[in-house]
């Protein structure tokens, strides 16, 4: 902070430094139902748990500053979800700790070790 700050109720000194975690706020239960179950469903255009409040899901950011690729992010996503399981057939290989390590990014604690075969 440049400046010191009063944020509802808090006093924030110049020359401290403010954090947004994206990981507190996308596991916070008074947004999504489960936040730690794995859940596509919860994006659905029937539940949309995500669009319960502003900024509830900010994997690219949002307002002025939103990812300017997040089109293009969103669809080769997709695309990339509809070829792989249409054109391979892949397991996940044993033997590997899947817990999720979260700095510098979100990631399982081994990496992602998967093996595919054409079909």
């Amino acid at each position: 902070m440049i400046k010191d700050l009063e944020f509802k109720g808090y006093h924030v000194p110049a020359g401290w430094q403010l954090l947004y975690s994206i990981v507190i706020t996308h596991s916070l239960k008074e947004i999504y139902l489960e936040p730690e179950r794995f859940d596509p469903d919860r994006f659905s255009p029937q539940r949309q748990e995500h669009k319960k409040y502003p900024f509830s899901l900010v994997g690219f950011g949002g307002g002025p500053r939103i990812c300017i690729g997040i089109a293009f992010a969103k669809m080769e996503m997709k695309i990339v979800a509809a070829h792989l399981p249409r054109s391979y057939h892949w397991e996940i290989l044993a033997n590997q700790n899947l817990e999720a390590v979260r700095i510098p990014t979100n990631r399982p604690k081994d990496g992602l070790r998967v093996r595919f075969q054409p079909r």
